[in-house]
């Protein structure tokens, strides 16, 4: 009998139990968080954006390092889940194939830098103009698919200008000649001469388009030959001599180091301790414009039209003038009375109250 009594109470109080349980309310279990801390939670990973960098080939060239080097910084730091590829157009017929190519790999942003790639560009994005997003970097691609990132070269070639004629006129030399080293002829390049040549004239009025000497190189990477036509520059006179013929430059500055004359780079800072020759460089900032695209492009996607950079949105300008520069200047040679006077002309041309508009080249004269 005992023993059935115990039996009975051990399921009462099982039973209890059991309804105990029951009775608590679903989320009594849960661990609350700390307060101020909100509960974990797991999000899927965004797929990463496929992007394709259309250009020449790369080398030492600044104007093509910047935009790779800016992909690589947003790369490393997380900006975006995107993937990158840099692909290079050894000659000419490779700019159709490679801009196709990645469209038809489904890359997400073609982004092609160099005015090789407009017409092909055109072609392509009229072609398939939903497969992929487009922009283009230092040329217009007259196309509604793309955007086109345009500079105003003429702006900072303008400082070079000012800084040309004073270094000639300290030297005793105020009516030149001025020399350059340009890369190419035509009226895709004139943007260089003439704010150079309109920065001299601002210092010296009375200069003649006869006190400018202008050879090409019709090459980027020719350095022997920009060498040969310094040296023929500096033979006639040239105490300053515009070197703009990217990786070609490296030419003219050692002839300016054998000479003595003064030159200027291109794209990025080429000053350098071991060369007090080269005064200062017209910077062009590529890796800038190469985030404004891949922000554009992760915000909304890109807006096709076109978009002028000048001194003002700090995409071109000058070394020691609108830049410090990474090196000391040779302030003995570009004095302070230089540099004042150009940053002067560079706030002139930020504010608007100096606009250089580039005209054809063949109306143009003094």
């Amino acid at each position: 009998m005992k023993k059935s009594i115990a039996l009975l109470l051990s399921v009462f109080v099982l039973v209890g139990a059991f309804a105990g349980c029951a009775g608590k309310p679903a989320d009594a279990t849960t661990t609350a968080a700390p307060a101020g801390t909100t509960a974990a939670t797991t999000a899927a990973p965004q797929e990463a954006k496929k992007i394709a960098i259309i250009c020449d080939p790369v080398g030492v060239n600044p104007f093509l390092t910047q935009v790779v080097d800016k992909f690589a910084e947003v790369k490393a730091a997380g900006t975006y889940p995107m993937d990158y590829k840099v692909i290079e157009c050894s000659d000419d017929t490779a700019w159709s194939e490679n801009i196709r190519a990645a469209v038809e790999e489904n890359f997400d942003f073609v982004l092609v830098v160099g005015w090789q790639g407009a017409d092909p560009l055109n072609e392509v994005a009229t072609q398939f103009p939903d497969k992929a997003q487009y922009a283009i970097i230092d040329t217009v691609c007259d196309n509604p698919n793309v955007k086109s990132y345009i500079f105003k070269p003429q702006e900072a070639a303008y400082l070079i200008g000012v800084v040309a004629a004073m270094v000639s006129a300290d030297a005793g030399k105020p009516a030149g000649p001025f020399g350059g080293v340009h890369a190419n002829p035509g009226q895709g390049s004139f943007e260089w001469r003439y704010g150079y040549m309109e920065g001299v004239r601002a210092i010296n009025p009375d200069v003649k388009m006869s006190d400018f000497i202008f050879n090409y190189t019709k090459s980027y990477t020719d350095a022997p030959i920009a060498k040969e036509l310094a040296l023929q520059q500096a033979a006639q006179g040239c105490v300053f001599i515009n070197a703009a013929s990217a990786v070609a430059d490296f030419g003219t500055f050692e002839a300016a180091a054998e000479k003595g004359f003064y030159t200027s780079g291109q794209d990025s800072d080429q000053t350098t301790p071991d060369n007090k020759n080269i005064l200062t460089t017209q910077v062009k900032y590529t890796g800038i414009v190469a985030g404004m695209a891949i922000d554009e492009f992760f915000n909304g996607g890109i807006q096709p039209g076109t978009v002028a950079l000048g001194l003002a949105d700090g995409v071109v300008g000058a070394v020691y003038i609108t830049d410090d520069g990474t090196n000391p200047r040779n302030t003995e040679i570009l004095t302070d009375a230089i540099v004042e006077r150009a940053r002067q002309a560079a706030e002139d041309i930020k504010s608007g109250k100096l606009v250089l508009t580039v005209p054809l080249e063949e109306d143009y004269s003094f």
